[in-house]
């Protein structure tokens, strides 16, 4: 029983159904599973048919696309709490592009075929869904200016100060992934990522040390991130 309240209390922390009832949510669990990934595992591939979509439980996974010379683009990197390929249930009846894990994960896996009965059963539900996307596209609106607007030096610092937390009185990002993975997540090359890190270090606006950044004066690097 308390597994089962913990889901619901889970689900109704997404954005998608922050809007739903104690009994919608539990009308939705019943179109559930657990799907338990290694790292390196394929979640599903681009072009297969679309016959589930995911919520990230633990772990981190990637969408990626692979061009015709076999050079890959990640579109995202998914964390905890976040949907994974949920347009593709609406709006396709294959995947557009592929996924996999890029550490040892858990993922909902929503059935397909039975989640879109139960919006055609309760459609009510289908509007209370369309809110909580109206809340999201307004976030990406914001990424897609931030990625216009700013060059690289002040995407990077967006993203360290966003992804930071306050351990012992320090600012510190922790990097998850591999300079080659940020690089594509910030809509640049490891190169470039590369000459933007070792302009922030060169002006002492972060210190990097193994895989965590150390901030020493987080208000400095905002000025960059603006």
């Amino acid at each position: 029983m308390k597994l089962k309240m913990d889901m619901r209390r889970f689900l109704s922390g997404i954005f998608l159904f922050t809007s739903f009832t104690e009994k919608e949510v539990e009308l939705l669990e019943a179109s559930i599973s657990l799907k338990k990934v290694d790292k390196g595992e394929q979640i599903f591939s681009e072009g297969l048919e679309a016959t589930a979509f995911f919520i990230v439980v633990s772990g981190k996974v990637k969408i990626y696309k692979l061009s015709h010379d076999g050079k890959e683009q990640i579109l995202h990197i998914h964390s905890p709490g976040d949907l994974v390929a949920e347009a593709a249930i609406f709006d396709s009846m294959v995947y557009p592009a592929s996924c996999m894990a890029l550490e040892d994960s858990t993922l909902v896996r929503i059935s397909r075929d039975r989640f879109v009965n139960l919006v055609k059963e309760h459609p009510e539900m289908a509007l209370k869904m369309m809110s909580g996307y109206s809340k999201r596209l307004r976030q990406f609106v914001s990424k897609i200016e931030e990625l216009s607007l700013k060059d690289i030096k002040s995407r990077l610092a967006s993203y360290l100060l966003e992804n930071s937390t306050v351990e012992k009185g320090v600012t510190v990002c922790h990097l998850f992934y591999s300079k080659k993975e940020l690089s594509s997540l910030l809509g640049t090359i490891p190169e470039t990522l590369s000459r933007a890190l070792s302009f922030l270090k060169q002006r002492n606006l972060i210190i990097e040390k193994n895989n965590a950044i150390t901030i020493p004066d987080p208000e400095k690097l905002r000025i960059i991130s603006e």
